[in-house]
């Protein structure tokens, strides 16, 4: 045999227990994971696991204990510092209004900020405008109305939504336990198909989860002459929905 020749032939044996060696780990790992050792297929040494994917739906509502409302000031002027200095006297004078209701600063952040030119139809740079949009968050639910009244008569005119959601711990709450209905609802109807073909569940191989809470959103638009107080009546529920992609195990 030519050197070359023994050289190919140890490469290709090298090669070879490799491959057998990862191959016996990804066997081995899999049953062992899941607690299940599912028998040999044809008779051969391999194994193969059997699987049924579901899609388990679980949901869970409750009264919603938090308000959260999108608002600002926009202004134009001539130059950008101009439009600037104005912007800001406006908004700091909403975020006092604010104050006074019992907001905590904590709770008043900038969710949108921006400030650029206006053009002619010429292409001519025409003036400035800015745009400052504040996020306000509050669990108290009865002072939505109050808050619009009094950041529009302090100057706000943009109010784009108001959504009614949940604190961190409530939606906490409520996803844990559409968590589990999501559960029990996969593994029932992976029971269902498997005794409609024959088989038997005997594990779990994987879990994917997707959570989705639908908050209560209003779209509130500015008038001219806000009434004394903005009728926002929160809704009676909202909901959290999570989704739970299961493969179960059969034999």
């Amino acid at each position: 045999m030519e050197a070359w020749e023994r050289r190919a032939y140890a490469l290709i044996l090298i090669l070879a227990v490799a491959l057998a060696g990862l191959s016996g780990y990804a066997i081995a790992a899999l049953p062992a994971r899941t607690g299940y050792h599912p028998p040999p297929q044809n008779g051969g040494s391999e194994t193969q696991l059997r699987t049924i994917t579901v899609t388990g739906f679980g949901k869970a509502s409750a009264q919603p204990n938090l308000a959260v409302l999108r608002l600002g000031v926009y202004t134009e002027a001539a130059t950008a510092t101009e439009a600037l200095t104005r912007n800001s006297e406006i908004v700091n004078a909403v975020i006092e209004e604010l104050v006074s209701l019992g907001i905590s600063k904590d709770n008043i952040e900038t969710c949108r900020f921006s400030l650029s030119p206006k053009y002619s139809r010429d292409g001519l740079i025409i003036g400035f405008e800015v745009l400052h949009m504040l996020q306000v968050s509050t669990s108290q639910l009865d002072l939505v109305g109050r808050i619009i009244d009094q950041a529009v008569s302090a100057g706000a005119n943009r109010v784009d939504a108001v959504y009614f959601t949940f604190t961190e711990e409530k939606a906490a709450e409520l996803k844990e336990l559409a968590r589990r209905r999501a559960a029990e609802d996969a593994r029932l109807k992976a029971e269902v198909i498997a005794q409609s073909l024959g088989v038997r569940v005997v594990g779990v191989m994987s879990a994917t989860e997707e959570t989705f809470t639908s908050p209560y959103r209003f779209k509130v638009e500015i008038v001219e002459t806000p009434t004394p107080v903005t009728p926002i009546m929160p809704p009676s529920e909202v909901e959290v929905t999570v989704l739970l992609r299961v493969v179960f195990i059969i034999e």
